[in-house]
């Protein structure tokens, strides 16, 4: 109090120039003297506003180990040249010009004798992969139509020209492929008839992972297909069907199996383990389900909130875990084979939209957290187009007869992308965050004491600000990296990783980030917008990289 007498006597002293200058500045000081300090940090704090979200990352212990091929793509068995007509993107690709007569849509993988080499491009891009080829087709589409027990189901036929598109697609890519088989005829011997002359004939053994026996199963009774009793336990009498005439043959007994590739009713529990209990003995060698956690069929609709909800996520996980312990206690891998978005297509605007992938990045993470093996995007081809391939593809015969191929990426390959890129491979490691917005935050290292990337994905329809990220033991200078977009509606052209867009032919251009310095504290500050994942690199310190 006597300093502020002091500083009273003096400011009093201009009484002779301004006596009313004099008392009301006297006044303010008496009224800011009596403030106590916390009174006084409170006002300063209310200026400061509070970090739109707080991380915090251990180095230690690693978690779980993402592996390598996690990323893959899962595409309809009639992926080989069997086109539909455009729709409403094939005009709209962009790389080239339109051309001069109708655009035909292909299936990814191009025509038989005239392959997609740019989408086995963008496949390359994601490392090492499983390439999945069932779907409903893979039920739908036969080998040889006329020994089919029941043709009429035959929507489509396979021939070796496909076979040899599949092969070349691993050839080119370095991936793996799952093969799906017809199980709705239920006809072992025919069968065997299409792995003997057909899958041995044009795929290379080493490039088939396993042969899926059957595509979504649970749905066979709401057809002529089987009665409406039909069950988990009669599923696996005529799996063990196809298994045991494979074991009688020297060809067809070197493939792994793989199932069941359910979605719905039996994708349960109970359905799981009535299926592993009773194929496991005879070779089973990866499990396999699927999931879509929206519908567009019917005519549902799904908005970029309900996508982007935490419930959704919560959902899955709920249902996902008892499915993974159980796989896992018998000592099976489980991936998650079939998924997207939305079923049925997906939905214009949303699945095709930003918010797939931030969506996506989420799934990928949250599922190989739970622990699955592999995770496939789905893609399929429809009247009308299907919204939520991660690549969109078509093509179109030139006047020299040859034909040429146009490829877009789409806002989920981003995502795709930069997960195989920067998580693939890597451990996870413990990260907590505090926020009252719906952000999610993930962390993962190849090995104790290795660089550190820490991804942040903005899932919140509007908020946006600073986040603080501390990271223990790691004060160096970091690398920040952005994929984002305008908005959480923004389409392909819009997308932005690390400032750069892919090309028609599958390449990036360098992307560009930002050098971030740590904070007094050691913490890494930034902004992170809407629609955007921030990944935060940051190299060892000398003393991690030295193994202290």
């Amino acid at each position: 109090m006597e300093t502020v007498q002091s500083i009273l006597e003096g400011i009093c002293c201009l009484a002779r120039r301004g006596p009313r200058l004099c008392l009301a500045l006297a006044l303010a000081l008496v009224g800011l003297a009596t403030l106590s300090p916390t009174q006084t940090e409170a006002q300063t704090g209310a200026q400061t506003q509070a970090p739109l979200a707080r991380i915090s990352v251990e180095a230690k212990p690693l978690g779980h180990q993402i592996p390598k091929d996690f990323v893959g793509l899962s595409l309809e068995v009639s992926t080989g040249g069997q086109g539909v007509p455009a729709f409403k993107k094939a005009e709209a690709v962009t790389g080239s010009s339109p051309p001069a007569q109708p655009m035909e849509t292909q299936y990814a993988l191009g025509r038989a004798g005239a392959p997609n080499a740019a989408f086995f491009q963008f496949m390359r891009n994601l490392g090492t992969g499983v390439l999945r080829l069932g779907g409903n087709s893979q039920d739908n589409t036969c080998w040889n139509k006329q020994k089919a027990p029941h043709p009429e189901w035959c929507q489509g036929t396979l021939d070796a020209g496909d076979l040899q598109l599949f092969s070349e697609a691993a050839e080119s890519s370095g991936w793996h492929l799952i093969l799906g088989l017809n199980l709705k005829q239920n006809a072992p011997e025919w069968a065997l008839e299409e792995v003997i002359q057909g899958i041995a004939h044009d795929i290379k053994p080493s490039q088939i992972s396993e042969l899926e026996i059957g595509n979504e199963p649970d749905l066979f009774s709401r057809g002529p297909a089987r009665p409406r009793g039909y069950s988990p336990a009669g599923q696996v009498d005529e799996f063990l069907g196809y298994i045991h005439a494979f074991a009688q043959n020297p060809i067809a007994k070197q493939y792994a199996v793989a199932g069941p590739a359910t979605c719905c009713g039996w994708r349960d529990p109970k359905g799981l383990d009535t299926f592993m209990d009773g194929v496991k003995p005879s070779g089973l060698a990866l499990v396999t389900v699927h999931e879509y956690p929206t519908t567009t069929c019917g005519g549902r609709t799904v908005t970029g909130g309900e996508l982007l909800s935490p419930d959704l996520m919560a959902r899955f996980h709920g249902q996902a875990r008892p499915l993974i312990a159980a796989a896992h206690q018998r000592n099976l891998p489980i991936a998650l084979a079939e998924t997207n978005s939305a079923s049925c297509g997906g939905m214009p605007g949303v699945s095709d939209a930003f918010a797939s992938a931030l969506w996506g990045l989420d799934w990928m993470f949250s599922n190989a957290e739970d622990g699955f093996s592999g995770i496939n995007f789905h893609m399929s081809y429809r009247p009308g187009g299907s919204s939520y391939n991660p690549l969109e593809t078509a093509g179109f015969e030139d006047g020299s007869h040859r034909w040429r191929y146009l490829n877009t990426a789409e806002p989920l390959y981003y995502a795709m992308y930069m997960f195989a890129k920067n998580a693939a491979g890597g451990y996870l490691l413990p990260a907590s965050i505090e926020t009252s917005a719906n952000i999610r935050a993930y962390a993962v290292s190849p090995c104790s004491g290795c660089t550190m990337k820490v991804f942040v994905i903005n899932k919140d329809l509007k908020a946006t600000g600073k986040v603080r990220v501390h990271i223990a033991g790691r004060v160096n200078t970091a690398s920040l990296l952005f994929l984002e977009a305008p908005s959480l509606a923004s389409l392909a052209s819009e997308v932005k990783y690390g400032g750069v867009q892919f090309g028609a032919d599958g390449q990036l251009p360098a992307p560009n980030s930002t050098k971030i310095w740590p904070e007094a504290g050691g913490d890494y500050v930034f902004t992170l917008p809407t629609a955007a994942v921030a990944m935060l690199t940051l190299s060892p310190s000398k003393r991690e990289a030295r193994g202290e």
